[in-house]
């Protein structure tokens, strides 16, 4: 092989290092390495079920770019001594591979292989707590993409952004903050749900990631769990493909009994032109989460509505056309305010038809917000928190000021009318009944630290042999 040759590769391949690590940064903001190398192993997946612009903007920052670059290197190169020619490759791969480890944290994911397990020193397995059933509600859990408190901020902003939540006057804890593991959708959804955070664990097995989803998390116990087994039925509907991020298999494997998302929208008749790239508009969403809570309701059976909007999602969000006929400006600004008063508007269906008398209602954003037009306004606030708000007849009084990911799965319990004994499930502490043990003051600091190394009990959850 020509030593040119070699030293042309190797320059390639730094020029694309540093050009992926901008492109990264220019439409996510920060990202560590265990979200990419999650998000990598759903490979050629990934890209069919997400938004075709992002695959346009890695295209032109990440094949055209480093190749444009290349040449210009070539160029250079050639006026340059023989001597430095032979160096510069090797030291620019070098240079661009230490940069990019410690761009994405990527010391820190070697060296939690070592570090202690808080995990398995802290984990309650849910299926060893007997719950006690008071006066059981349904239960409607909607995530809104990114949403944060701060969008109601009305000095940061000029307005409240998220008014129309805000007027529904719910029980909301003030400091509702992201945890390791839960930074993105997927894994916000099985923090809340199970009370775990989401790591990428076949760097420590034998199994691929691939093999293991098969089985995602399939020890674990996770809230539908539990309310499959006191006869809720479970359902689940997002604007976007279910199987992005194997969120299908994990809604499944979890006693989910329906799950809608881009795919089945179009099947049922949705025009894909109707469609933003992610899938469906909030709007739609929430009319055909109306048809489904009619029928769920009509129904007599107990039941849990899980919604996911997209609308919000980086790096610019997407406005539908009914947003645009109801008068917001095509910002970001104008999106979120948009999408806060399409989730009001649902609750306020809910309300008149009667349904909120036997069934309770939690909104939470997803994570905090990634980069997008309003992040300069955002980051200038002294804390970010997720927006949180719990809707029921009798207001539930919160035991303090902190919530976590985790305390969703008994905090969203006990809203319903269950007892969780001792207040504890997974990594969960309650945020209601003013009995319940309160979590350490430096339990945040401590799993920021140790999280996400290595845990023989963590891994089990994910042994899908019974």
């Amino acid at each position: 092989m020509p030593i040119s040759f070699v030293r042309g590769a190797l320059s390639l391949a730094a020029i694309f290092l540093f050009c992926l690590s901008y492109w990264i940064h220019r439409y996510f903001g920060q990202v560590d390495i265990h979200q990419i190398a999650y998000h990598l192993d759903f490979g050629l997946d990934l890209a069919r079920t997400s938004d075709p612009v992002f695959a346009k903007r890695f295209v032109r920052w990440c094949v055209i770019a480093p190749l444009l670059f290349f040449v210009l290197l070539r160029w250079l190169q050639s006026r340059l001594a023989q001597r430095q020619q032979r160096l510069l490759p090797p030291l620019l791969l070098a240079a661009a591979i230490g940069f990019w480890l410690w761009d994405v944290s990527a010391f820190k994911y070697l060296e939690a292989n070592f570090g202690a397990d808080y995990f398995g020193a802290n984990y309650v397995p849910p299926a060893s707590v007997a719950l006690h059933e008071q006066k059981a509600k349904n239960l409607v859990l909607i995530y809104v993409e990114s949403l944060e408190s701060g969008y109601a901020d009305r000095n940061a902003f000029g307005r409240d952004l998220l008014a129309p939540l805000t007027a529904l006057h719910g029980t909301s804890f003030p400091d509702y903050e992201q945890a390791p593991g839960t930074s993105w959708t997927i894994a916000a959804m099985v923090a809340t749900q199970c009370a775990v955070p989401l790591e990428r664990v076949s760097i420590f097995d034998g199994n691929t990631q691939g093999q293991m989803m098969e089985s995602f998390l399939g020890k674990a116990v996770c809230l539908s769990d539990l309310l499959a087994q006191r006869g809720y039925r479970n359902v689940f509907m997002g604007g976007a493909a279910s199987s992005f991020a194997g969120k299908d298999k994990f809604l499944r494997q979890h006693h989910y009994h329906e799950v809608y998302g881009k795919d089945e929208w179009l099947q049922r008749g949705a025009g894909e032109s109707t469609m933003n790239g992610w899938g469906l508009y909030d709007a739609d969403l929430f009319r055909q989460a109306k048809a489904r809570l009619r029928d769920l309701a009509a129904s007599k059976q107990k039941f849990n509505l899980s919604l996911l909007t997209v609308d919000t999602h980086e790096p610019a969000g997407m406005l539908s056309a009914q947003c645009a006929q109801q008068g917001y400006a095509d910002k970001f600004d104008g999106i979120v305010s948009c999408t806060a008063a399409a989730v009001a508007d649902f609750v306020r269906y809910a309300e008149r038809s009667g349904y909120l008398e036997n069934t309770n209602v939690v909104i939470v954003g997803d994570h905090l917000s990634r980069k997008n037009p309003l992040s300069p306004q955002l980051a200038q606030m002294p804390r970010r928190t997720i927006f949180n708000t719990f809707l029921a007849h009798e207001a539930a009084v919160p035991n303090r000021a902190q919530l976590l990911h985790f305390d969703l799965l008994p905090s969203i319990l006990e809203f319903i009318g269950y007892q969780v004994p001792g207040g504890r499930l997974g990594l969960g502490y309650s945020g209601f009944n003013a009995h319940r043990p309160l979590p350490p003051p430096e339990r945040l600091a401590a799993m920021e630290r140790d999280l996400l190394n290595r845990s023989r009990e963590y891994l089990a959850l994910w042994d899908g042999r019974k």
